[in-house]
């Protein structure tokens, strides 16, 4: 047998699967000291000077006006029978009135959806912004 001048290198170990996580848990711990020594600091009270709220006489709100849908695509406002073309002008004239009152939409559950899509965008028109809906 033949001795080789180079001998081999011995064997090395293999290389390390796992993740150090010595470093990581330092950093977190100087973190945590830096946290813990700021915030007695950082919990002093701020001396505020906030507006303190006045009442206010408020007039009573008007009775909504009603605004119904019917089945056969008819709308009654306030209970009284409407044209449907007449109905933007009728809003319109009730909201100058009365800028304050909510608007009650109801709906019969066999109207047609156009119709009362119409209506809910005939009220937004006339300047109806409180409205309520009703099922």
């Amino acid at each position: 047998m033949a001795a080789s001048m180079f001998a081999s290198p011995s064997p090395s170990p293999g290389a390390i699967a796992g993740i150090n996580i010595t470093p990581l848990v330092d950093v977190m711990l100087v973190l945590l000291v830096i946290f813990m020594v700021t915030m007695p600091i950082r919990s002093e009270a701020l001396s505020l000077d906030l507006p303190r709220a006045t009442p206010q006489t408020s007039l009573p709100r008007p009775e909504p006006v009603r605004l119904q849908v019917q089945a056969d695509g008819g709308v009654l406002l306030d209970g009284v029978r409407v044209e449907f073309a007449s109905l933007p002008a009728e809003l319109r004239a009730r909201h100058a009135q009365a800028p304050e009152a909510a608007l009650s939409l109801d709906s019969n559950g066999e109207a047609e959806y156009r119709v009362f899509a119409q209506a809910l965008a005939a009220a937004r028109n006339a300047g109806y912004r409180d409205i309520a809906i009703k099922r």
